[in-house]
């Protein structure tokens, strides 16, 4: 038994002494440098084996080689490098480093040849290259430069460029570097012929109405996404699928492959939320995406609130391209329950769209319209109904840049309808509307946000207008710190009439604490007045902003500072920036 014993224990120890006699890593620390150059030190350090009692001598060289590696990549090339043993029973060792002077860069030559050298984009790109004669040199941003070149080429259908020279020459004694770049992108390639998948003949007809492109055309890749982003907004498609074909470099073409698939059936969309202005809310979308071969189509939607109960049919009927010529008939049926206004309102409507056209950021969509609104209405004391037939044109833009969460933008809206009693409204008037809204970034953190609106109604008598066209202000979109459309003149009894004027202003800026985190102080002022007599309302507070793939999520608490007490309200919405 202790023969057996004995043996177990040997046993034991036999499986245990690799685990024993294992030497433990030893911890090291750079001395001498900071920032940029301590980080890219240590990251070449990482890609080593673990250090230990036992290779520390073998890899001390290593050591060495590969921390002047990493200062060399960023721009020192006379760097001292001394690698300490750890004291005696330790097991951590220092590295002292001296990096030495920095190399810079002296000449920077980058050509770009071929049929790129008339390029626009190409001219752009070599404005803002990450390096520039006087910069230390970094290998990671000369790399950054050649990628770039390459990368736009293959964008922009350069598919035969190349690199006819790329060189870094390091003069050690003068502490410069003198960096060439010769980039040949030869013949820029054009779109060839386009292949339709399988599809049945009415829908080929729709689609080639949406087609901008033609062969011919100088191949872009942003072109074909926003040709593919285009298409899929339609509504009309479930699927679709764009991408170039194989290039014929023989004749520099690059042929596209189009294939679509329709959708038949309807579509129904349920939608719950809340807002501090309105409460709960509950909506209902039906819709009907493709109806005959024309492209005609069908979308209902339903609103249900405390306040507001809202129902509009729309029937789009393409002129051409669906995108950007259509006919839109309408009708709406609206109740509207807002603190002194009730009303019920039923309006019909004919609209003729001319949506600008796809890469013209500076064209217009503008909107010709003919409706005819029935209304019947309380505003205040005052009771009436009105039969109104209202032609007008409206304009906007919408311009932005960054996806879903925008870093730049702006947006403008203006309309002008009119009403007069010779073709069978019971009242004449001009009203005219406008609002501009803007965002810019600043150093990546720093967002402002802008926004103005103006509105003006040229009428004898307010009262003589039913209270849906009246102006009022106040709400989380208008002035916060006052409750929605709270704001406007007031009858004896102090109750809301409505306004035949409206300004608002402004100005909110945010700071991003976290990517998907950010902070705002806001101000916002203006009136809803009959002669501009009134006191400006003030609103001012500070909120804070959610990213969400679905969208920005704001809270805001704000202080209604023009008020006696500063009365406050707590604003929480949700949508995009602009």
């Amino acid at each position: 038994m202790k023969i057996i014993a004995f043996g177990k224990t040997l046993l034991l120890l036999a499986l245990l002494f690799p685990l024993i006699t294992m030497a433990s890593p030893l911890k090291g620390s750079l001395e001498g440098i900071k920032g940029p150059l301590k980080e890219n030190a240590a990251l070449y350090l990482d890609a080593l084996p673990d250090i230990t009692t036992d290779n520390f001598i073998a890899l001390r060289p290593r050591m060495k080689e590969e921390i002047q590696h990493a200062l060399q990549a960023l721009g020192y090339y006379q760097s001292s490098v001394v690698v300490h043993s750890p004291p005696p029973g330790k097991d951590h060792f220092t590295i002292d480093v001296t990096p030495g002077p920095a190399t810079r860069i002296r000449q920077l030559t980058v050509s770009v040849l071929g049929e790129a050298k008339a390029d626009p984009a190409f001219s752009s790109l070599l404005q803002k290259l990450p390096l520039s004669e006087g910069d230390v040199m970094n290998d990671r941003e000369y790399e950054s430069i050649k990628s770039l070149l390459s990368s736009l080429a293959a964008a922009r259908g350069y598919f035969d460029a190349r690199f006819t020279q790329h060189t870094v020459k390091v003069f050690p004694a003068d502490h410069m570097a003198d960096i060439t770049l010769i980039f040949n992108a030869g013949a820029r390639y054009r779109f060839g012929h386009i292949e339709y998948g399988k599809m049945s003949e009415p829908t080929l007809k729709l689609l080639k109405t949406m087609i901008f492109i033609e062969p011919g055309d100088p191949f872009d890749s942003v072109v074909l996404g926003k040709l593919n982003q285009n298409i899929s907004s339609t509504g009309y498609f479930n699927r679709v699928n764009i991408h170039p074909l194989e290039h014929d470099s023989h004749n520099h073409q690059v042929p596209v492959f189009i294939r679509v698939k329709p959708k038949l059936n309807h579509e129904f969309e349920v939608g719950a939320g809340y807002s501090t202005d309105e409460g709960p809310r509950f909506s209902l979308n039906w819709d009907k995406p493709w109806i005959n071969d024309h492209g005609h189509s069908l979308t209902n939607k339903l609103s249900v609130s405390a306040k507001t109960q809202t129902l509009t049919s729309s029937y789009k009927i393409p002129d051409g391209n669906p995108l950007q010529d259509f006919y839109d008939l309408q009708l709406g049926y609206q109740r509207n329950a807002q603190r002194d206004t009730s009303s019920t309102l039923v309006s019909t409507s004919i609209h003729r769209w001319f949506k600008r056209s796809v890469g013209d950021p500076q064209s217009w969509d503008q909107d010709i319209f003919f409706r005819v609104d029935y209304e019947d209405y309380t505003q205040s004391e005052q009771s009436d109904n009105q039969l109104l037939l209202i032609p007008g044109v409206s304009f906007s833009r919408r311009r932005e840049k960054g996806g879903t969460d925008p870093y730049w933008g702006d947006q403008q809206l203006a309309k002008i309808e009119l009403s007069r009693r010779e073709w069978g409204s019971d009242t004449d008037f001009i009203k005219v509307w406008g609002r501009s809204k803007w965002l810019r970034t600043f150093a990546s953190a720093h967002r402002i946000i802008t926004r103005f609106e103006q509105g003006a109604i040229w009428v004898n008598d307010i009262s003589s207008i039913p209270a849906s066209l009246r102006f009022f202000a106040g709400g989380d979109q208008s002035i916060r710190g006052f409750s929605y459309d709270s704001i406007s003149p007031r009858n004896s009894k102090d109750e809301l009439t409505g306004a035949q004027y409206l300004t608002t202003a402004s100005f909110e800026y945010n700071y991003s604490l976290y990517p998907k985190w950010r902070v705002a102080a806001f101000v916002d002022t203006g009136t809803a007045t009959d002669n501009y007599n009134d006191k400006w309302k003030v609103g001012t507070g500070a909120g804070i902003r959610w990213i969400t793939p679905l969208g920005q999520i704001k809270m805001d608490i704000a202080f209604a500072v023009s008020e006696p007490g500063s009365p406050w309200r707590i604003h929480f919405s949700m949508g995009p920036e602009i």
